[in-house]
């Protein structure tokens, strides 16, 4: 939760547009690393793509520029600080 909060304060105050999906299937790496050793704080940032398992995957640039930025402004705020409130509180 700490993690996510993080992300979303992130996306709002640079105005980085967002969206919020849950599927059924399907999954990625973030949902079993998060169970590991007594927790990790996990999530994935993703970016919506038609065809995604194809050799003609689309997105739209946009989509990835924001994701783009919005990873590298996460990356940059996760001092020892911010990761041990997130891990922590």
């Amino acid at each position: 939760k700490g993690l996510r909060d993080m992300v979303i304060s992130t996306a709002e105050e640079l105005n980085i547009p967002y969206q919020f999906e849950t599927i059924p299937g399907g999954g990625t790496d973030s949902g079993s690393i998060h169970i590991s050793a007594n927790g990790v704080p996990s999530l994935s940032i993703t970016i919506a793509t038609r065809y995604i398992h194809s050799h003609a995957a689309m997105l739209h640039r946009d989509d990835y520029e924001n994701a783009v930025k919005l990873i590298t402004e996460v990356v940059k705020r996760l001092d020892r600080e911010t990761v041990d409130k997130i891990t922590y509180d």
